[in-house]
């Protein structure tokens, strides 16, 4: 289902969610004054994005002041054996992963002090494949550096411009989250949130398993699917598990870079019926335990029909449902 994989990639490097018990309701990425770059806080790390010409979006991701990058298209990136990102003044290649739709691209690694230097006074920056443009950028006029300065410091736990940094304590009195507040509102049980994605069509459920790791059920147009986000790197593999107290299934994984990874296809009618009756939930990849968690008492089956309705428009505890395409 294509739509269905795209919701994945969309929200594969940015979650809706941030962890639950411990952190404030998520605020909207926060523009920088020239009007281009925002950020926001993204699973114990920071994210900066742009959107470029033509609807694509090119996005850093700093945890602990290290940098990497990825770039998301509207579809299917040119590949190659050597990818390239070059500036007017500078250029390397580098390893590169692609999203499974192919819209997506994630370099593996950190950059290095040599080339975020060059980021820093680039105009105008390229990514190529095998010499072919995937795409281009100016970076001139957009506010950049100071972009790239505050999604460092905003990793590493500072605020500024872009609002509270990552484990900045909350020194608001705003209104809670499971009082109706903008972002994600909690269920009856207060383990399990539901927030509007900004596409249409698109709801999201979370909640955390622990401090370092987060559950989301993913619905768009009504279809549901699964994901799971760390604040460590994921192990990947070919063949993802779903099992509970009394049904087991495959699924196909795909990854949003290094600690995200979702079911590209929605669960069938079996997996559904099997997950509202489920008293417990274990996720894996290639037979490893990603997370192994007890379902009673948090409101789950319901959730699942919840979440399902919010995507398709229906108001209910979570608020106005999400907008519709077309």
């Amino acid at each position: 289902m294509r739509f269905f994989r795209r919701l994945a990639a969309i929200l594969a490097f940015g979650a809706i969610l941030a962890p639950l018990p411990t952190a404030a309701a998520p605020q909207d990425a926060v523009l920088n004054k020239e009007g281009y770059w925002g950020i926001d806080v993204d699973h114990g790390a920071c994210a900066a994005s742009m959107t470029l010409q033509g609807g694509s979006v090119f996005l850093l991701r700093a945890q602990d002041g290290q940098v990497t990058f990825a770039l998301f298209g509207r579809a299917p990136l040119a590949r190659g054996k050597v990818v390239r990102l070059e500036t007017e003044a500078y250029g390397f290649d580098f390893r590169a992963s692609y999203g499974e739709d192919g819209a997506s691209l994630f370099y593996d690694g950190d950059l290095d002090a040599k080339a975020l230097a060059a980021l820093r006074l680039a105009r105008q920056v390229r990514v190529l494949a095998d010499g072919r443009q995937v795409a281009a950028m100016t970076f001139e006029g957009t506010g950049f550096p100071g972009a790239l300065d505050g999604v460092v410091a905003c990793s590493q736990g500072d605020s500024g411009w872009w609002g509270r940094g990552v484990g900045a304590q909350v020194t608001d009195t705003g209104p809670r989250p499971d009082r109706g507040a903008d972002g994600p509102v909690f269920n009856a049980e207060g383990d399990w949130a539901i927030a509007v994605g900004e596409d249409p069509g698109v709801c999201v459920a979370q909640a955390s398993v622990d401090e370092h790791m987060q559950i989301q059920i993913l619905a768009g147009l009504g279809r549901l699917g699964l994901a799971v986000g760390s604040d460590a790197d994921l192990r990947r593999g070919r063949r993802g598990k779903v099992e509970t107290d009394g049904y087991a299934f495959d699924f196909n994984p795909g990854y949003g870079g290094r600690r995200y990874v979702s079911s590209n296809e929605p669960f069938d009618n079996a997996a559904l019926a099997a997950l509202h009756r489920a008293k417990w939930l274990r996720v894996s990849i290639d037979g490893r335990t990603l997370l192994d968690i007890d379902l009673t008492d948090t409101g789950f089956a319901a959730l699942l029909d919840s979440v399902a309705a919010c995507s398709k428009g229906e108001k209910g505890w979570w608020g106005d449902g999400a907008k519709q395409p077309g």
